[in-house]
C-alpha cells in the first residue's frame, strides 16, 4: 500500500514538473497528454495564481474545460477569479452543459456575469437549463451525443460519425431521428461497424428503448436506468424531439445526491451538506432546530397524556406503588416501540424507493406483510417480557401472587400491542407522504419515533387503568 501511494505521489511530481518547466511552452496540452486529467486537476488547483493564469492561457479552451469538470465548485470558482471573466466564459462554453449550468448556479452573481459574455446561442440553453428545478432530470441533461438521419445508409452514417466524434464525448450509443429531428430509434456503435455499408438506418435501428421529458423526477429516471441497464437515456420535449441525454455518470451523481438527502432527512437534519469546511455553527443549529422544534411539540403530547393519566395512579397507595412499577417497563416498552417502528420505516422507505410506480395491490401486500411481522414481533418479544417479569418477581418478591401475575401479564400484552401498532405506523406514515407526493425520507426517524412513544404511552397506561389499578387498589 506504501509503495502504491509512493508511486502516486512520484506520478503528481511528474505532472507538477511537466507544467512548471513547460509553463508557457505551447506543446504543453501534448506533454500532459501521458496524465489523467483529474491528476492533472488536482496539480493545477495548487499552483500559484500567476502560474495558473498563464497555465489557461496556454492550453486550449478544450482542454481547459476538461480540466474545469474535474473540479468541484469551490476550486473551479477559486480559478474563476484568477483567470477573469473573458476567459472563464470560453472554457465554462465548452463543458458539458450540466456541468456548466452547476458552475453557473454555484457563483450566482459572478456565474450570472459570465453568462452574458457567453454565445446567445449557448447561452440561451444554458438558461432553459438554469430553469428546472434540482429534483427534474431536465438540470442534469448533457449534450454530448451523436444523432444520425433514419434514411442514411450505413456508410453515410459512419462517415458523419468519425468527422463529429471528436466534439463528443459520449458515443457508444448514437440516436436516431427523422427529418423533423424526432427521435425514432437508436443504434449502438458496435452494432454500426459491424454493419453492411450500405444497409440503411432505419432497418438496423433499435426503436423499443426507454425515454424521459425534462420534468420527469431525477430519482425515477436514476431508477429507470438501474432498472434497463441502459449506459444513457434520451431526454425529448412534448414533439418527441431529443434535447440532450443522461448517461451514467449522472446516475451516479444522481443516487449520491439522493442518499446524502435520504440520510440527512432520515435523521430530522432537513437538507443540508455535510461539510465541516463550511458548515458553520450558526448553519448547523438553522438546519436542526424546525425538526427538533416539530418534535418538541409532539413530545408533548406525551407529557399531556402523563398528566391525563397522573391523577388516577396517585390518589391511593397502591396507586402510587402500581405508578411506581409501570415506570420501571416504561423506557423498555418505548425503545421497543420505537426501534419496531424505525425497522418498518426504513424498509418501507426502501421498497419505495425501488418501486415507484406501486401499485394498489402491492400496497395492500406490503401492509398486510408488515401487520403480521409486528404480530410475530409482539407475540415474541411480549413472552420473553413476560418470563423475564416473572423471574424478576419470583426473586424479589419470593412468591408468585395474582397481581404480580397480572402485572407480568398486562406489560407483556402492552410491548406486544405496541410492537403490532409500531410496526403497522412505520410502514403507513411514509406510504402517506409518498401518495401525497412528500419525500418518504421526511418521515424521519425522529418523527415515527416520536409517534410511536405516543401511541405506545397510551396503549401502556389505558390497560394499566383499566385491568390494574382496580387490583391496586
Amino acid at each position: 500500500m506504501d509503495e502504491l501511494n509512493e508511486k502516486t505521489y512520484d506520478f503528481r511530481s511528474d505532472i507538477l514538473i511537466t507544467i512548471q518547466e513547460n509553463i508557457d511552452n505551447t506543446n504543453l496540452e501534448s506533454l500532459l497528454e501521458e496524465f489523467h486529467l483529474y491528476d492533472v486537476s488536482r496539480e493545477v488547483i495548487n499552483l500559484e495564481p500567476d502560474t495558473i493564469k498563464i497555465f489557461f492561457t496556454t492550453v486550449s479552451t478544450d482542454y481547459a474545460a476538461e480540466i474545469f469538470e474535474y473540479l468541484d465548485e469551490e476550486e473551479a470558482l477559486n480559478i474563476v477569479e484568477i483567470i477573469g471573466d473573458e476567459k472563464s466564459a470560453k472554457i465554462i462554453s465548452e463543458m458539458e452543459m450540466d456541468d456548466a449550468v452547476d458552475l453557473i448556479k454555484y457563483m450566482k452573481k459572478v456565474g450570472m456575469r459570465i453568462l452574458k459574455k457567453i454565445d446567445a446561442e449557448q447561452r440561451k440553453e444554458l438558461l432553459k437549463l438554469m430553469l428546472y428545478d434540482e429534483d427534474e432530470i431536465g438540470a442534469y441533461i448533457t449534450d454530448s451525443f451523436l444523432t444520425i438521419n433514419k434514411n442514411s445508409t450505413v456508410k453515410q452514417a459512419m462517415r458523419h460519425v468519425t468527422s463529429e466524434a471528436h466534439d463528443v464525448d459520449y458515443i457508444s450509443i448514437i440516436y436516431v431521428v427523422d427529418e423533423q429531428n424526432v427521435l425514432v430509434g437508436y443504434i449502438k456503435l458496435k452494432e454500426l461497424i459491424v454493419a453492411r455499408a450500405d444497409e440503411i438506418i432505419e432497418d438496423i435501428m433499435r426503436t423499443r428503448f426507454p425515454k424521459v421529458y425534462p420534468t420527469d423526477d431525477k430519482e425515477y429516471v436514476a431508477h429507470m436506468m438501474q432498472e434497463t441497464s441502459e449506459s444513457s437515456i434520451p431526454v425529448i420535449n412534448d414533439l418527441g424531439v431529443i434535447e440532450g441525454i443522461i448517461t451514467h455518470d449522472d446516475l451516479m451523481d444522481i443516487i449520491a445526491v439522493a442518499q446524502e438527502e435520504d440520510y440527512t432527512r432520515f435523521a430530522g437534519l432537513g437538507d443540508i451538506e455535510i461539510d465541516l469546511e463550511s458548515q458553520t455553527l450558526r448553519r448547523s443549529v438553522k438546519s436542526r432546530l424546525p425538526w427538533l422544534t416539530i418534535l418538541l411539540g409532539l413530545s408533548m403530547i406525551t407529557t399531556v397524556i402523563l398528566s391525563i393519566f397522573e391523577g388516577s395512579f396517585t390518589h391511593t397507595d397502591g396507586a402510587r406503588i402500581l405508578a411506581s412499577r409501570l415506570a420501571i417497563y416504561l423506557p423498555l416498552i418505548l425503545d421497543m416501540g420505537g426501534n419496531t417502528g424505525t425497522q418498518s420505516l426504513a424498509v418501507m422507505i426502501r421498497y419505495l424507493t425501488k418501486n415507484p410506480e406501486i401499485d394498489n395491490k402491492q400496497i395492500k401486500r406490503h401492509i398486510t406483510r408488515e401487520f403480521r411481522t409486528g404480530i410475530a414481533q409482539g407475540l415474541l418479544i411480549g413472552t420473553l417480557i413476560f418470563l423475564m417479569i416473572t423471574i424478576t418477581n419470583n426473586i424479589v418478591y419470593t412468591s408468585i401472587t395474582y397481581e404480580n401475575q397480572m402485572y407480568a401479564i398486562v406489560t407483556a400484552g402492552s410491548i406486544a400491542v405496541a410492537l403490532m401498532v409500531s410496526t403497522t405506523l412505520g410502514a403507513v406514515i411514509p406510504l402517506i407522504m409518498f401518495k401525497l407526493k412528500i419525500d418518504p425520507a421526511v418521515a424521519s426517524g425522529p418523527f415515527i419515533t416520536t409517534i410511536s412513544d405516543i401511541i405506545t404511552l397510551t396503549i401502556y397506561y389505558s390497560i394499566s387503568l383499566i385491568i390494574l389499578l382496580p387490583l391496586f387498589q
